[in-house]
C-alpha cells in the first residue's frame, strides 16, 4: 500500500453506508473503502478500459440526490476540477448531516494532466467554510517534496523503476520526523483534511437553496428519478 493510502486509511472512519470516491479514476479506492465497510460508489467524467467509474458524470452536477450518501473521498481530484467551490457545495448536498469529507490534495507537486488548482491551509479553510474540518495536516514533508524533484529527475533519465524505491524511502524519512517538524504546514507534500457536515451546516445549506428537506431513508435511491 503506498504511502497516501496509508495515510487515508487512519484518517477514515469505518462504517456502514454509502461512499462516493470523488473523480475516482480506475477505483484504487475500492478496495480500502469496501474493507471499512462501505458500499463503494466512483463518479468520472469518462470509462475507463476496466470499467470504472460507476457512474459517468460531472462533479460540478453530482447526478446524486441529496442527502444519500456518508462519505466523501477527494484522492487527487480537487487540484483538477475547473471549479473546486461548485464541487464542494455539491459534496456538501449530497452528504448527509454527520457525513465525512476526507481530501488528499497535493501542494507541491509537479503539474500534471488537467491540473488547475494548489491549495495552501488557509484556501482549504476558506473553500471548506461551510464544513466543520477535524483535521487538516501535512504528512508528507521535506523528504517526500525532495523526493518528488529525485523521481521527475530519474525519470527523465529513463530509471522509472525507481520510482516506488525512492518514494517509499521519503515517506519513512517523513513519518520519522514528523514529531519533530516545527511548522509543519507550511513544507508540504500534499494536504490530508478530514470534514464533515454537522446539523447546523445541513440547514444553512437548506436555507442558501431554498429547498424542502427531505426525509431520510436509507433504503431510497440515491439517483435522482
Amino acid at each position: 500500500m503506498s504511502g497516501d493510502l496509508r495515510f487515508l486509511q487512519e484518517a477514515i472512519p469505518s462504517g456502514q453506508g454509502v461512499a462516493l470516491d470523488l473523480g475516482g479514476g480506475r477505483g484504487l479506492m475500492r478496495p480500502l473503502l469496501e474493507k471499512l465497510g462501505y458500499r463503494y460508489l466512483n463518479l468520472d467524467v469518462q470509462r475507463l478500459g476496466n470499467g470504472a467509474p460507476t457512474v459517468l458524470g460531472d462533479a460540478h452536477a453530482l447526478p446524486l440526490v441529496d442527502r444519500c450518501l456518508d462519505l466523501v473521498v477527494s484522492k487527487d481530484s480537487l487540484e483538477h476540477f475547473l471549479q473546486p467551490s461548485v464541487v464542494v457545495d455539491q459534496v456538501l448536498r449530497v452528504l448527509k448531516p454527520g457525513g465525512r469529507f476526507v481530501i488528499w490534495v497535493p501542494f507541491m507537486h509537479p503539474f500534471h494532466g488537467n491540473d488547475y488548482w494548489r491549495f495552501t491551509p488557509l484556501g482549504l479553510q476558506e473553500i471548506l467554510k461551510d464544513f466543520t474540518i477535524e483535521r487538516l495536516e501535512s504528512p508528507l514533508g521535506a523528504f517526500s517534496v525532495v523526493g518528488l524533484v529525485v523521481v521527475e529527475f530519474a525519470k527523465r533519465m529513463g530509471m522509472v523503476f525507481l520510482e516506488s524505491f525512492i518514494k517509499t524511502i521519503s515517506w519513512h524519512l517523513d513519518r520519522l520526523v514528523q514529531r519533530l517538524r516545527t511548522k509543519p504546514r507550511s513544507f508540504a507534500a500534499a494536504y490530508l483534511i478530514v470534514a464533515y457536515k454537522s446539523n447546523e451546516e445541513h440547514r444553512r445549506h437548506s436555507d442558501k437553496q431554498n429547498k424542502r428537506p427531505m426525509a431520510t431513508d436509507n433504503n431510497r435511491s440515491i439517483y435522482p428519478s
